[in-house]
């Protein structure tokens, strides 16, 4: 088992204080949101959060924002390298390890016994009604988890003054606006908007500096 006192170390950023780190915990807490994270990637991050930020505070809402960001541009299973990340965070090789062996064994067991129930059954109107209806549920928590991923974004850049908050709102509104009118490959717009940001952010510094 690592030392506990390293895991804490690795831990300071957090704002408040924060349970201590094992690698067991870390385990017993992937595990958890392997074995619930029932309708996809929105739960499966509703309840990273949860369980990482609110009830442990392992990390802080603005970390795993900046995770997220570093993720979405990489091509593949986001949800796979925010894992990745977080167990890195917090306890190096090992927490890579055991986070994706919490996270993903449970997850693989629970999806092949339901998919093997819903072969027998995927014909039944009954059933088709109720999917229907629990992906309205799953849509209606994808926006919560989406909201609570944006708002340490917002909250940072309202610090840094109306002009960067409005840029971030600005860059937000236009990518989707592009996105649904011109349908670029999403990386082009990743690029645009790290540009435009990164040049709103160095004029607020410079302004700030010469202030």
């Amino acid at each position: 088992m690592i030392d506990q006192h390293e895991f804490k170390a690795r831990n300071h950023t957090s704002p408040t204080v924060s349970d201590s780190i094992t690698i067991n915990r870390l385990f017993l807490a992937w595990l958890r949101i392997g074995f619930t994270s029932f309708g996809g990637g929105a739960i499966t991050q509703y309840l990273i959060q949860e369980s990482f930020i609110y009830k442990h505070k392992w990390i802080t809402a603005e970390e795993y924002a900046n995770i997220i960001a570093m993720c979405q541009i990489a091509p593949g299973i986001n949800i796979i390298a925010y894992t990745i990340l977080i167990g890195k965070r917090l306890a190096g090789s090992l927490g890579i390890f055991v986070s994706l062996m919490g996270l993903i064994l449970p997850s693989a067991a629970i999806t092949i016994g339901i998919s093997a129930i819903y072969t027998s059954i995927s014909d039944v109107s009954r059933v088709q009604s109720s999917l229907r209806s629990v992906f309205a549920a799953i849509f209606g928590i994808a926006l919560a988890t989406n909201w609570r991923n944006a708002r340490p974004i917002f909250v940072s850049n309202r610090k840094r003054g109306s002009l960067a908050f409005l840029a971030t709102l600005g860059i937000m509104i236009g990518s989707a606006i592009i996105y649904i009118f011109l349908n670029p490959p999403v990386v082009v717009l990743y690029l645009l908007g790290g540009i435009c940001g990164a040049l709103i952010y160095w004029y607020v510094a410079k302004k700030d500096q010469e202030d």
